[in-house]
């Protein structure tokens, strides 16, 4: 083989292989059509259930596809909302979530798998200063491209977590029956636009 000959073979090779950085999308959560909500229950006997606003949230796939190759994301603890104005100042206050020192909730995916139907997310979930890992279970809920020709994408996330392993302990008051329960569901519903390239 002459050098000529290789070195066209080389830049045939390199033309033909695709860009890393072309082949991405860059999604930005919609935090006004976006939501995150918990349910715990209330002294065993019904169930509580909040919203926590999503202040940004960022979602990265390959060209063409929905299924996340990475996520990161920040919640509003500060403006957490069940409906009742006292419970919510309890809430933020510093035997639950301690808002004046913890007032972000953060998502850094690690790992994550399936299809866009079905996937699997594990990452790093940091709440009241405390960071573990946990497994969510998502999928895509739908693709359209509106009036301007921006392209948006719907996902729905659930999970379910310990609030113990967080640091949020307290079990009773005045040695009342269970405040609240252990056992956290979590529901979140994104609407997501891609970034203009």
């Amino acid at each position: 083989m002459t050098r000529h000959f290789a070195l066209l073979l080389g830049t045939m090779i390199f033309s033909a292989a695709p860009s890393l950085g072309a082949t991405g999308a860059t999604w930005r959560v919609d935090p006004g059509h976006s939501n995150a909500e918990f349910t715990v229950r209330h002294l065993i006997v019904t169930n509580v259930k909040g919203t926590i606003p999503i202040q940004q949230a960022t979602i990265q796939t390959a060209e063409g596809s929905t299924l996340p190759e990475s996520i990161d994301a920040t919640l509003d603890a500060a403006k957490l909302n069940t409906g009742n104005d006292k419970r919510d100042a309890d809430l933020r206050g510093k035997d639950w979530f301690d808002v004046a020192n913890f007032p972000a909730i953060t998502f850094v995916s690690t790992q994550i798998s399936g299809t866009p139907d079905a996937f699997t997310v594990v990452g790093n979930l940091t709440l009241h200063g405390v960071t573990k890992s946990v497994t969510l279970a998502a999928k895509t809920l739908g693709t359209t491209t509106d009036g301007r020709g921006h392209r948006h994408v719907g996902y729905e996330v659930t999970t379910k977590i310990d609030r113990r392993d967080f640091g949020l302990t307290l079990m009773s008051q005045s040695g009342a029956s269970l405040i609240a329960g252990t056992e956290v569901a979590i529901t979140i519903e994104v609407e997501a636009v891609a970034a203009a390239g």
